[in-house]
């Protein structure tokens, strides 16, 4: 009767374990950049442009990070400037990432010739996160952002930059250019 037992159990742990490891085995890592061109090339420090279609208001972020959907993790940050159409007036903040909402990998091939990881590994996609963004002025806000990227090839189609949902304003992609590298 023991042995039975045992067996059992033992058949269990080894039948249960692959399962609950397998998503950390195929996990990999996702790297975000907010990207600038120069000379036909993609590299990291670059910036994109949200807007609110209802106030005309701006957010221009820079910022990198990884996400790691398996184990849904992302860090990262940068810096974010609002630009107040109404008043024409600048605030200046800083920006974490506080966490992964979901990421949808896209496929597809860089036009660009690739300045920051291997090009094998680029991809399109969205991917969001919530971030939590502290003003120089004092304070922080809660808010969600959406890096899209769109390239030649790809199995999704999305508007190329970023999104940022923060208190009244839902800024959309307005200029930028984005770009993913899925590490395994």
């Amino acid at each position: 009767m023991h042995r039975v037992f045992l067996f059992t159990s033992i058949l269990s742990v080894a039948v249960s374990t692959p399962a609950v490891a397998q998503p950390r085995a195929l996990g990999h890592t996702v790297r975000w950049d907010l990207v600038r061109v120069q000379l036909g090339t993609a590299l990291a420090g670059g910036a994109a442009v949200a807007r609110d279609a209802a106030t005309g208001d701006t957010f221009t972020l820079t910022g990198s990070g990884d996400a790691e959907p398996a184990e849904g993790d992302a860090a990262g940050g940068g810096t974010i400037v609002h630009h107040f159409a109404a008043t024409n007036v600048d605030a200046t903040a800083v920006y974490v990432v506080t966490g992964l909402i979901s990421w949808e990998p896209g496929g597809g091939s860089p036009a660009l010739a690739d300045g920051i990881g291997h090009g094998a590994e680029a991809s399109a996609g969205i991917l969001v996160m919530t971030i939590r963004i502290f003003r120089t002025a004092g304070g922080f806000s809660d808010a969600t952002l959406t890096v899209n990227c769109h390239l030649p090839g790809a199995t999704i189609d999305v508007p190329e930059g970023i999104e940022l949902r923060v208190g009244r304003f839902d800024a959309v992609p307005n200029a930028g250019v984005t770009l993913f590298h899925v590490q395994k």
